[in-house]
């Protein structure tokens, strides 16, 4: 424990991973420094240490675009204090159908008029970018400038040694157990260190998010599912700067790693994972390898980079990510109980929305207006039913592959 849990505060952020440590910054840049952040393991772990780290700008959403441009503005004003690895190398969006290649009209038009730079390229145009990439069955790109990628666990520790800098406390090794309430309202949490009183709390808990809401009758749609990529051997036509790409008709996103690539899918029929089978603590650790499940992909991934059929695999990371019924996140105040807000349920989008979506959810709570129509992330999207265990297993194997799906 880095600290004595204090008697009382104002804001008791649940989670210390890129969600809670971005809340929390956010939240002292608007002076509120009265705010202490519960991560019963370390800083950085569950989900966070293992993404990909991909910042990305396009959708065909106005307001998942604003959340991008800010994050990728947070993102980058960090990387000039902390060096946090943010690389701003662009990213190729492929299009291999008719409707994928008809959708990017709608996302050129949604970034333009918010003043996000991007536009269609040609097939040649890719592979000047990407030279390793086989674009025979490709009708077209677009070029996103503005993406690129960043280290996730220097990201997460930027953020909490600026919050920490500011008057925010962040203790390890505390486990938050309920939330106190009177009269449908928070009042505190209770945690197996004793109590801490406080006005509001945010439940950044990840895929842990549901399980905690429920000690409070709070429905929280969320359940993991297995989640990968690859890592490979060195490639020739691999670049440290290499765009990365996107592949949604194939399911597939990739980009440089250390002189290879870094494959990974958002699979079909996805492999839910039981929190209660997951030994404890469950911090840095991953799931075993599972190539029966992402072999399908792997044969996209050497459709469109032939140079992979005889690269070395380095690992397979087979990380838990927890997606919810629609794969959008929550970001709400839980209609069940004032004061409880919940950021959690990121689908796998944590990092790239983490300084948008934190920054909308500290203006709530702090000057009662986020900036921005949040409805599309509202729990009220979701009843009771849609919260019961048989349901979310059923209804999230299908969610990685609906991240990539049309309209997102």
């Amino acid at each position: 424990m880095s600290e004595e849990l204090p008697a009382t505060t104002r804001i008791v952020v649940i989670g210390g991973g890129v969600i809670g440590a971005s809340v929390a910054w956010h939240l002292t840049r608007l002076g509120c420094s009265d705010v202490v952040v519960l991560e019963r393991g370390h800083i950085g772990c569950g989900t966070t240490w293992h993404s990909a780290g991909n910042i990305i700008r396009m959708s065909t959403d106005p307001v998942a675009v604003e959340i991008y441009a800010e994050s990728a503005s947070v993102v980058a004003a960090l990387d000039q204090r902390h060096a946090i690895g943010w690389r701003p190398c662009g990213r190729v969006m492929l299009a291999s159908t008719k409707e994928r290649f008809q959708e990017f009209d709608t996302i050129i038009r949604t970034l333009r008029n918010q003043g996000t730079p991007v536009e269609s390229i040609s097939t040649a145009e890719v592979q000047q970018k990407l030279p390793a990439m086989n674009t025979v069955d490709l009708l077209g790109a677009l070029w996103s400038p503005g993406d690129g990628r960043v280290d996730p666990t220097a990201l997460t520790a930027a953020y909490c040694r600026e919050a920490k800098q500011s008057g925010a406390k962040f203790l390890e090794g505390i486990e938050a157990k309920q939330v106190v309430t009177q009269a449908d309202t928070v009042t505190g949490v209770e945690t197996d260190q004793g109590l801490i009183r406080c006005e509001v709390v945010v439940n950044c808990a990840g895929m842990w998010a549901r399980d905690l809401g429920l000690r409070n009758n709070v429905d929280i749609p969320l359940y993991a599912v297995e989640h990968f990529y690859a890592l490979t051997e060195s490639l020739d036509d691999v670049y440290p700067d290499m765009p990365t790409f996107r592949d949604p008709d194939g399911l597939i996103y990739g980009r440089e790693e250390v002189g290879g690539l870094l494959v990974g899918c958002f699979d079909r029929d996805a492999l839910p994972v039981r929190l209660s089978d997951l030994p404890a603590p469950f911090e840095f650790a991953l799931l075993n390898e599972n190539w029966d499940q992402f072999m399908p992909y792997m044969e996209q991934g050497i459709h469109r980079i032939p140079a992979l059929a005889d690269c070395g695999i380095r690992t397979l990371v087979n990380g838990p990510e927890s997606f919810t019924p629609d794969a959008e996140a929550h970001l709400d105040e839980a209609p069940e109980l004032k004061n409880y807000f919940v950021l959690a349920g990121l689908s796998s989008s944590g990092v790239t929305r983490s300084g948008g979506m934190g920054g909308a959810l500290a203006r709530w709570i702090v000057e009662g207006d986020p900036g921005l129509d949040l409805s599309r992330y509202s729990l009220k999207r979701f009843g009771p039913e849609h919260n019961r265990e048989d349901y979310l297993r059923r209804r999230v194997r299908d969610m990685p592959s609906a991240h990539f799906g049309l309209e997102r």
